[in-house]
């Protein structure tokens, strides 16, 4: 399976030293070139750290009418792998709210860092244990996820 994906969850799982999550839950993960842009600002080093997984593939993204409608609303990485997804008709990593709104208008398809988690745990690649563990650290280290959420999420995990 193919996804494409925005920042959040990739620094998220980076910070986490757990990026191996993606490619065992997808055959690649396809991520704009300007997400790995955003991604730079706060790890210069992050390029290198991508090319160690043979499954996240940097792609550059069509300008488009669409894409510059949506940059007019959303931020340039959310814009861009939003335009990705609907342009290559694959479902989408994407955290932010707003984006993930706009995403589903558009018949996206949509997951998170909370949905990945659920998703590893299900296929037996993170233990219900581990992945809750991934999940307090995110939080802690700045992943904003309302309580509401953390509580199904790990009642989900606790399955």
């Amino acid at each position: 399976m193919i996804i494409a994906s925005d920042t959040t969850s990739l620094i998220v799982l980076e910070k986490l030293e757990s990026l191996y999550i993606l490619c065992e839950l997808f055959d690649k993960v396809l991520i704009p070139s300007i997400v790995l842009d955003e991604m730079k600002v706060g790890s210069p080093s992050i390029h290198h750290k991508l090319q160690e997984f043979n499954c996240l593939q940097i792609t550059q993204v069509e300008t488009s009418k669409r894409l510059n409608s949506l940059l007019s609303v959303l931020d340039a990485g959310e814009a861009n792998a939003i335009e990705l997804a609907i342009a290559l008709e694959l479902p989408l990593i994407i955290d932010e709210r707003k984006g993930r709104q706009v995403a589903k208008q558009l018949g996206v398809k949509v997951t998170g860092f909370a949905g990945l988690l659920i998703q590893a745990k299900r296929k037996g690649i993170l233990s219900a244990t581990d992945a809750i563990a991934l999940l307090d650290k995110a939080v802690e280290n700045g992943l904003r996820l309302s309580q509401m959420l953390q509580v199904q999420v790990r009642t989900t995990l606790l399955v």
